[in-house]
């Protein structure tokens, strides 16, 4: 995954962390949850520009010929085009932190989770 904005990126970050934990717990992850509901309407889907393709091939040499130019795609937030990402298919659901703030990120990973967990938490807005 590539991101134009560093918060975007972070927020993949944070998705992959929590994903995690929520695994640990035996919980269903944000990513299943987000596979099964499919990508929000805010964002729009196309194929990957040059740039973007030949960014790929050059950081992962193995790839095999073509491939990045038949499944990398661009995910662009619809009300705001400079957020917009790059993944493969099986990426898909995390773009979706592309329409989501932090806060809502982090209430979507705590949902369900264990008191024991959540109990130090300061989950106020931020």
């Amino acid at each position: 995954m590539m991101f134009s904005r560093n918060a975007d990126a972070g927020k993949a970050v944070v998705l992959k962390m929590g994903d995690g934990i929520r695994s640990a717990l035996q919980l269903k992850t944000v990513f299943v949850e987000w596979r099964d509901r499919g990508l929000s309407s805010h964002i729009q889907v196309e194929p990957a520009d040059r740039p973007a393709v030949d960014f790929l091939k050059r950081a992962t040499p193995t790839l095999k010929l073509g491939y990045a130019e038949q499944y990398l795609k661009r995910y662009t937030r619809k009300d705001g085009p400079d957020a917009y990402g790059y993944a493969m298919p099986s990426e898909e659901p995390r773009m979706q932190v592309l329409a989501l703030s932090f806060d809502e990120l982090t209430s979507a990973l705590l949902e369900g989770m264990p008191g024991s967990v959540t109990a130090n938490l300061d989950t106020r807005p931020h």
